[in-house]
């Protein structure tokens, strides 16, 4: 875990949408993605739920944040 990838999964959580948060970033989209999977993996847990409108929090994701 670094604080780049704590980093962006509190930008994904606060704007609710992956798209939405890499522009705000400055970061392309996948990337963006592949540091919120691999935080999600090194704590083994789901810490968003993706969906047709963005993102949710799990249970996880809001003690997280």
């Amino acid at each position: 875990m670094d604080i780049r990838q704590l980093r962006y999964f509190k930008t994904v959580a606060e704007i609710g949408s992956f798209s939405a948060a890499a522009r705000y970033l400055g970061v392309a989209q996948p990337a963006l993605s592949r540091h919120v999977k691999a935080l999600e993996g090194e704590l083994d847990v789901v810490l968003l739920r993706r969906t047709v409108r963005g993102v949710d929090l799990t249970p996880f994701g809001e003690r997280l944040l």
